[in-house]
């Protein structure tokens, strides 16, 4: 589950560079800031998209065995 998640994570936060690079370049930027500044919210996508999406599989994760439990309680005589 982890290498889907940094998966996805890296594939957003490589858009987000080229998103960021280009918007920089028609904004008229020199290439460095550009450059500096679509690496940087590169590596802030990453980040948070590891973030949310660990915590939504811990919170799916937390709800299935809520529910398994509860069934289990449920069926004892």
């Amino acid at each position: 589950m982890h290498k889907s998640i940094r998966s996805i994570a890296m594939r957003f936060a490589l858009l987000m560079f080229f998103v960021m690079a280009v918007v920089g370049w028609f904004c008229g930027q020199s290439p460095p800031t550009c450059c500096r500044r679509a690496i940087l919210g590169a590596i802030a996508t990453y980040i948070c998209i590891s973030i949310a999406a660990n915590m939504i599989v811990k919170i799916v994760i937390n709800q299935m065995i809520r529910s398994k439990l509860a069934e289990n309680q449920n069926t004892k005589p």
